[in-house]
């Protein structure tokens, strides 16, 4: 399950980033956008680590 977790958060992560990249006329929510995606993105680095 933390396999799928992993794929799903950076899959996520991904594309939040780029449709944060694509509103770049919308300032806040760019932000917001590409933010969340990081978020998203160190979670699934997190979770990929071996324990």
């Amino acid at each position: 399950m933390g396999f799928f977790a992993m794929v799903a958060s950076m899959l996520l992560g991904i594309f939040l980033i780029a449709l944060g990249i694509s509103r770049k006329k919308h300032k806040g929510w760019a932000i917001i956008l590409i933010a969340l995606g990081i978020v998203f993105v160190i979670i699934s680095v997190y979770l990929g680590l071996p324990k």
